[in-house]
């Protein structure tokens, strides 16, 4: 049901879908915990159009309440007497932002994983560009119609997002760090031919510890 100031699922239907009904029983944490994400003006349809995808994980698997506030703009998340573990409240806050930020709903719910992170970092944070240099460097992470960050996305198994002057990646620890290494190097100014020889190498080593990218769904069968 969709009201002037939130969005939620409604009462009526005996889903375990339920957004404000959902809790009903005394909590049995010390408190309830509450985490709140700001959604840019710009981001609101985008958050109204996979509202359904984004609750339904939310909801489900981690047991949290959500609701979408439209008069502050926010989406408010919070723990209740169905929450199992306090940490999804964390995970779902920054499955929230992965998605703001320009993830797919699909490949935001890796972050529901205990072993999963969203890491975030400027270009000039590695070397300090500005011009046509930083419009370069951002190229060669990107490179030809996305051919050099599919590669590192592939090779590293994680998920990457350029927007404007920051880097967003999404994965397990160990092959964020193969991501980054290709991504630094390439700001840095090396071709991206040496960085895919050099991904084939790393990757080798992650193939027996980390699986093909899937969804947090394959997790919780």
């Amino acid at each position: 049901m969709l009201t002037s100031n939130s969005i939620t699922v409604s009462a009526s239907k005996p889903s375990g879908l339920l957004f404000q009904y959902l809790c009903l029983k005394k909590n049995p944490m010390d408190t309830v915990q509450t985490l709140s994400v700001d959604v840019p003006v710009h981001k609101i349809g985008a958050i109204k159009r996979d509202w359904f995808k984004i609750y339904t994980p939310v909801v489900e698997l981690c047991k949290l309440q959500i609701r979408m506030n439209l008069k502050t703009r926010r989406v408010d998340l919070r723990t209740c007497s169905e929450t199992e573990n306090s940490t999804f409240l964390e995970r779902a806050h920054v499955l929230v932002k992965a998605v703001l930020i320009g993830f797919s709903v699909e490949d935001a719910f890796f972050v529901l994983k205990e072993d999963a992170y969203l890491y975030s970092f400027e270009v000039y944070e590695v070397k300090l560009l500005k011009g046509d240099h930083l419009s370069r460097a951002i190229g060669r992470i990107i490179g030809r119609n996305g051919v050099t960050k599919r590669a590192i996305e592939t090779t590293s198994k994680t998920k990457i997002a350029v927007v404007d002057t920051k880097v967003h990646i999404l994965g397990g620890s160990d092959n964020i760090d193969v991501a980054k290494d290709a991504i630094c190097r390439l700001i840095m100014g090396s071709e991206p031919s040496k960085i895919h020889n050099r991904l084939r190498t790393l990757s080798a080593k992650l193939k027996e510890k980390y699986g093909q990218f899937e969804t947090v769904y394959n997790r919780f069968d």
